[in-house]
């Protein structure tokens, strides 16, 4: 039997083994073989628990009948069940002394017997004495035989040991065991997130054809709204001079229509046409304008001109057709012979749009003011224009919105709110380019344009 030195290092030598990791069975076989090594005669085995804490699970029994051992997987315990079974299931040592005549061994005593096994006592392995068991540490003799101090040494010992290497392995268990759980639920998350997202794509791309709906839907609002004054004028106007035509057709009929009456007739029948022609060339314009908006840009070819002739021709056609204002106008371009490759046509129409809005909006109700046209080179491949007035300005709530389509300040006289909306699509778009607008109340509007002085070329079709 071995002394306390012994059993010291023995176990000092175990607790470095686990320490180290080594594998469970090398560690327990050890641990066997040393208790066994100290008791003549003795085999000694470790059976664990199943998960469910129901079932035999043999670990170790390095001295033991290998056919023995293998019987033993998955019995369950119980009060009856051997020594082994009946220490898990009360939680205290079982001490069988002759397994041919112990009822804990009626159902398995050919079993022990058929490998010369007679006596056997069994100890609970648990880490403390209020802790779940783990398992059991049995020892084995082949003749009847009751245990002494020496044997319980050795067990409570071996006990203690072998809990802190189940314990490690049931941790290791429950660590894989979190570790797939995790990885299963990372995995599920993964494949959620991945249909929340192709989902999000969906709602995404619903929303934008929503939004081009809703964007389609307030054009088509804007046109009507615009469009219904003028030609409900007309309608009105000719269904006034059919009822004028009716009523002299009848007279001529009753042979009742006088001269004056007949000129009578005759000028509301040339007011009511005057208002016809003003309502449906007022339809017409904005007609015009509404075809600007959605014109195929594949109509106008990309060519080299003159950004100097280009401003002057706008401006030609445009001092045509003022009315009622005096604008003096001053046109820099520099150098004077720059020439840009585009579309000319884009550029024209928004010179024009940014006229008619000057005219509008910044000279309302005057008689003069003053138009600043600058375009210059600043850089080999950059064009920069600036338009500025002099006249009333505006406030910041009307920047933030100026290029919004069908935003006004004029509603209700004369204004349909597209004209600086096609300027920005005109400029961004075809002209390739930016614009960025500054205001101040009383002190005139700039308008400042950047755009390629050679501009891609565009799909036609």
């Amino acid at each position: 039997m071995h002394d306390a030195g012994v059993l010291l290092q023995q176990q000092n030598q175990l607790l470095e083994m686990m320490v180290k990791r080594q594998p469970l069975r090398q560690i327990l076989d050890r641990l066997l073989q040393e208790i066994e090594a100290g008791l003549p005669g003795l085999f000694c085995s470790v059976v664990a628990l199943d998960e469910g804490r129901k079932y035999l699970r043999p670990l170790s029994a390095p001295s033991l009948p290998v056919a023995f051992t293998e019987k033993l997987y998955g019995l369950e315990i119980g009060p009856c069940a051997g020594s082994c079974g009946a220490a898990m299931y009360w939680g205290k040592p079982v001490v069988v002394t002759d397994i041919e005549h112990d009822p804990l061994w009626v159902d398995y005593k050919d079993l022990a017997l058929s490998h010369g096994l007679r006596a056997c006592w069994s100890i609970p392995i648990r880490l403390g004495d209020h802790e779940p068991v783990m398992g059991s540490l049995a020892m084995y003799y082949a003749e009847v035989k009751a245990p002494d101090a020496g044997h319980w040494e050795r067990l409570e010992m071996g006990r203690h040991l072998a809990a802190l290497v189940l314990d490690r392995e049931y941790t290791d268990l429950q660590l894989r065991s979190y570790q797939h759980d995790l990885e299963r639920r990372v995995a599920e998350r993964t494949h959620e997130l991945g249909s929340a997202l192709e989902n999000l794509h969906k709602a995404q791309d619903t929303l934008i054809q929503r939004e081009k709906l809703a964007s389609l839907g307030a054009l088509v609002a804007g046109v009507a709204h615009e469009l219904n004054t003028p030609i409900g004028n007309a309608l009105l106007s000719i269904s006034y001079m059919q009822e004028c035509m009716q009523q002299v057709i009848r007279k001529i009929e009753l042979n009742s229509l006088g001269r004056q009456e007949f000129l009578g007739i005759v000028d509301d029948v040339n007011q009511a046409t005057d208002l016809v022609l003003r309502n449906i060339s007022k339809a017409a314009d904005l007609i015009g304008s509404f075809k600007q908006m959605a014109v195929d840009q594949s109509s106008e070819r990309r060519r080299a001109c003159s950004l100097q002739h280009v401003i002057d021709d706008n401006l030609s056609i445009f001092k045509a057709t003022i009315k009622g204002i005096a604008i003096e106008f001053e046109v820099q371009v520099y150098p004077p012979d720059l020439e840009f490759v585009g579309y000319p046509g884009a550029l024209g129409q928004v010179l024009t749009n940014l006229l008619v809005n000057a005219q509008v909006h910044a000279f309302a109700d005057r008689s003069h003011g003053r138009v600043q046209i600058l375009a210059r080179l600043i850089d080999d491949h950059t064009i920069q224009l600036s338009f500025a007035d002099d006249g009333c300005g505006m406030a910041d709530e009307h920047q933030a919105r100026i290029f919004d389509p069908f935003y006004t300040t004029k509603a209700g006289q004369g204004g349909s709110g597209i004209g600086l909306f096609l300027v920005y699509n005109l400029i961004t778009s075809r002209l390739q380019g930016h614009i960025c607008v500054k205001s101040t109340p009383g002190q005139g509007t700039s308008f400042h344009l950047e755009f390629p002085r050679c501009a891609e070329q565009l799909a036609e079709g």
